[in-house]
């Protein structure tokens, strides 16, 4: 006779809990940084008993790197030929991950750089997206459409430096702030005296 599958003991967890959870620990994270989300504090966010938390997640440092590395999608491909346009798809991406998922809180904590490894799990909801872009300016370098010298790792780090210098300036980045950046930086991207001169 064949033995009858076993059956896993308790409820199966609850998918609106693992949602409330998630968005308490994000939300926590980006009004005041990691040393926010507290295993005390995210319950009380959610609404949820501890108990309920400590079964899913055993300490905080297991529940920040859960949430975010969930919270992290994959980079989309921008459509299209033309490079500018191209180019601020894949920058609006890169700075949806800083305002959606880090929020000041957590931009603030990876600045200041106190908890190295919760540092590195900050770094690593970024690092798809600015590689991404870095691989997209690195390619239409290549092919011609952007300057031959031009060192996209560089291109990247001024690209996140104008948000957050946004951020340290005025407290907030307004909304025709990344078109500005676009702009503004465009000139150092191209060659402006050849054909890439004329790419986007």
């Amino acid at each position: 006779m064949t033995a009858s599958p076993s059956r896993s003991r308790g409820r199966p967890r609850s998918t609106t809990t693992d949602t409330k959870i998630a968005a308490a620990t994000l939300t926590l994270l980006a009004e005041a940084g990691p040393a926010a989300v507290t295993m005390e504090a995210v319950a009380a966010r959610a609404g949820v008993a501890k108990t309920t938390l400590y079964r899913r997640h055993p300490d905080r440092a297991a529940l920040l790197r859960h949430t975010l590395e969930r919270a992290v999608g994959e980079p989309a491909v921008p459509d299209g030929d033309d490079v500018r346009s191209k180019t601020r798809a894949a920058l609006a991406e890169v700075w949806a991950q800083m305002s959606d998922v880090l929020g000041p809180g957590g931009l603030a904590a990876l600045v200041a750089d106190s908890d190295a490894e919760l540092s590195g799990l900050i770094r690593d909801v970024l690092r798809p997206y600015d590689e991404a872009l870095a691989a997209q300016l690195a390619a239409d370098r290549d092919a011609g459409l952007l300057r031959a010298d031009l060192d996209p790792d560089a291109a990247v780090t001024l690209f996140l430096g104008a948000y957050l210098g946004a951020v340290v300036r005025h407290g907030r980045v307004s909304p025709d702030w990344l078109d500005r950046s676009v702009d503004l930086l465009w000139h150092s991207l191209v060659d402006v005296s050849g054909a890439a001169g004329d790419a986007g």
